[in-house]
Formats: structure tokens, C-alpha cells, sequence
């Protein structure tokens, strides 16, 4: 077992005051600024603390981003999470940025960004506000559609393709894990089963064994899987339609500290397919993005 921590099965973009949440940070001091409904608290540190023209920069693209997602979401016709306020906290001490697992533990709204991330101008902020707004249960669509609309709305370039077409992002990545897949037999993606993928409720972390490799929360993994599960909605929702993804990913809401990601059943009710014939669609596509050789070698 290579993976810790694991948890076991059993609407707008609101205007609001700001939220209650407390942030246990007894080290450093928080500096607080508002902005309407979102409050921005950026840790005091010296040394590794954000300036305050990272500060700036960041507060005006996280209304950018967060504009851009009402504007999707209007020509979508789909509507997001209501949640009464939001509270991004910036912080040396987060290693990653995180959203979707707050609002499952019960805390929706409230976003951790690395400051590391902040300072470089490389935050994922479409990302966690898809999390906020459109959390999911199950993890492969939570992760991939936050992932997805990062690549098509945000203003800058986040983990894990970092501005880079996320099919060819993906080729390279499953050309590290398969190296079958390098040497141009495509066959050897069979060894890529998103079944498993699709199994890992939230709060749970993407983790997959690949070619005798385990891939869980190191940064290896998570760039691979990440990009996998990028590239995999971003095919469902090109290939398939929105419609169609919005009834799988509509399946599996977020539920406060429920652990379940899902029937398989559910992916032959909406596309009356099973999971592995799109998967084998989607390995098909990625096989023709690029000369292999020259995508993932």
C-alpha cells in the first residue's frame, strides 16, 4: 500500500460578507485585504512571504479568473455552487494549492495557495475556483474538469500542463510511465486503467500502479495523473459534449465527508458506453496528437 491518509466509502457566484473560517497559523501573522465577497489573507514572513506587488497582481487576476469562470458558466448555461463568500489564505507553508478538499471536510470557500506560487504568478486559480463552485465526488472528474477549464479560462500557466496543450502534455507524461508507449506501440497503454482512476472517491488522492511504478501524492505522480485526468475530460467534453459530461459529472456530487466517487454503471447511462471503450477512444486520439516518437520520447 503506497498511499496514506486514505478515506473509506460508508448556486451563482454569490455576492456575501466575508467567512468565519479560522486558519491555524500561530507562527506567522496574517495581513488581510477585501475584496466584496472574497477576503485575501497573505502570511507575514520574510523570507519567503509575497511582496506587495506579487500581492496586488495576484488579488486583481484572482478577479479576473473569477469573472471569467461566471462569464463560462453564463454561456454554459450551467450554474455553480452558491457559496456565501470566499477566503484565499497565501501561505509558505502550503506545498499545494487545495480548495476541493476543504469544501468536503465542510469548509466550502476557503482556497490555500503556496505562496511560492503566488510570487511566480503560476497559481491555479481557475483551477480551485472550479473546485469551489463545482465540486465533485469523484475525484478523476473533480480533478480533470478543474484542470479543463484552467487550460481554456486561466490567465497564466498552473500545474500540470503549464500553458501546454493538455493532450500533448498527457502524451509526454504516459511516454515517462509506458515506455512502450515511446517506442510507438500503442498497445501499451493498456497498462493505463482509469477504472482505477475513477474509483478514488474525494478526499481521496489520484493514485495509479503503471508498467510495476506506483504514481500517488508525490509530485511525480500527481503531474502525471493530473495531466492524464486533464487531457481524459477534456476528450469527454470535445468528443462527447458538454451535456453529456455535465449528467456524469452530476452524478457524483460533493456530499460534506462522504466518501463515494461513483457507479461505473453511470458512465453507460450517459454515454451508453462503458468507462473502458471511451478510455480506448481516448488512447486512440492521444496515439495520433503527435508522431509518438517525437511527443514522448
Amino acid at each position: 500500500m503506497f498511499l496514506q491518509r486514505l478515506y473509506a466509502p460508508g448556486s451563482g457566484l454569490a455576492r456575501a460578507s466575508a467567512p468565519s473560517f479560522r486558519v491555524d497559523d500561530r507562527s506567522k501573522p496574517i495581513e488581510d485585504t477585501r475584496d466584496g465577497a472574497v477576503s485575501f489573507e497573505f502570511a507575514s514572513d520574510e523570507q519567503h512571504g509575497v511582496s506587495a506587488a506579487a500581492q496586488a497582481d495576484f488579488v486583481a487576476a484572482f478577479a479576473r479568473e473569477r469573472a471569467s469562470l461566471a462569464a463560462w458558466c453564463e454561456r454554459a448555461g450551467w450554474q455553480p455552487r452558491l457559496i456565501p463568500a470566499l477566503r484565499v489564505v497565501v501561505a509558505a507553508k502550503y506545498k499545494i494549492s487545495r480548495a476541493l478538499v476543504p469544501a468536503w471536510e465542510g469548509r466550502p470557500g476557503l482556497i490555500e495557495f503556496p505562496a511560492r506560487r503566488v510570487g511566480t504568478g503560476t497559481a491555479a486559480i481557475a483551477h480551485e475556483l472550479t473546485h469551489v463552485y463545482f465540486p465533485n465526488g469523484n475525484r478523476l472528474l473533480a480533478e480533470g474538469f478543474a484542470i479543463y477549464l484552467q487550460s481554456v479560462l486561466g490567465g497564466n500557466p498552473a500545474f500540470p500542463n503549464f500553458g501546454k496543450p493538455l493532450h500533448e502534455v498527457a502524451c509526454d507524461r504516459l511516454g515517462e510511465m509506458v515506455p512502450g508507449f515511446a517506442a510507438r506501440d500503442t498497445t501499451a497503454l493498456r497498462a493505463i486503467d482509469l477504472a482505477a482512476l475513477d474509483a478514488i472517491p474525494t478526499p481521496n488522492p489520484l493514485m495509479l500502479a503503471a508498467a510495476q511504478q506506483a504514481y500517488a501524492e508525490e509530485h511525480r505522480g500527481q503531474g502525471a495523473l493530473y495531466a492524464i485526468a486533464g487531457s481524459f475530460v477534456q476528450f469527454l467534453i470535445e468528443a462527447g459534449g458538454l451535456e453529456k459530461f455535465r449528467a456524469l459529472y452530476e452524478a457524483t456530487p460533493l456530499i460534506d465527508g462522504a466518501v463515494e466517487a461513483g457507479s461505473g454503471e453511470r458512465w453507460r447511462a450517459v454515454y451508453a458506453a462503458p468507462l473502458g471503450a471511451l478510455a480506448t477512444q481516448w488512447k486512440s486520439l492521444l496515439a495520433g496528437v503527435r508522431p509518438i516518437g517525437a511527443a514522448c520520447q
